[in-house]
């Protein structure tokens, strides 16, 4: 893929969604993004909100170069704190939005599974290994 066309295009395919969809996410016509996946406007100025949209990074978006995603990242409460649930799930949703659709589906059932049981620290420790884990072998 080597314009930012090709990128808008295959990436809004991958997620499924209609060039309307796209827009709507966005908030700009369906001709808008057609003129972006045709070629007609190489450097729109809502490149940060359609990157945003398809949740990849607007450098990648534009250039094709740099990492695809923005990695989230979890952020605990406090130096020596137990990571907060809240905190997992919001970490955990921003990862899901940027998946397939099983692992997505994987990814909610473990939303709900840490949202019903919020005491329990094990499952939330062995839930931030298991991604840590699953993002490590994706990288190497």
């Amino acid at each position: 893929m080597k314009t930012i066309a090709e990128r808008v295009k295959a990436v809004r395919q991958e997620l499924g969604w209609s060039q309307v969809q796209l827009a709507e996410e966005v908030g700009v016509s369906q001709s808008s993004i057609g003129n972006i996946e045709s070629g007609f406007r190489q450097r729109p100025r809502e490149l940060v909100s359609i990157a945003k949209a398809l949740r990849v990074s607007p450098e990648w978006l534009e250039t094709g170069k740099g990492p695809r995603t923005e990695r989230a990242s979890l952020k605990l409460v406090g130096a020596d704190a137990e990571p907060s649930v809240r905190a997992l799930v919001e970490y955990l949703a921003e990862i899901a939005a940027q998946q397939r659709p099983t692992l997505r589906k994987n990814l909610a059932n473990l939303l709900v599974d840490l949202i019903e049981h919020p005491e329990d620290t094990a499952l939330i420790e062995q839930t931030i290994a298991d991604i840590e884990r699953f993002f490590s072998k994706g990288r190497d």
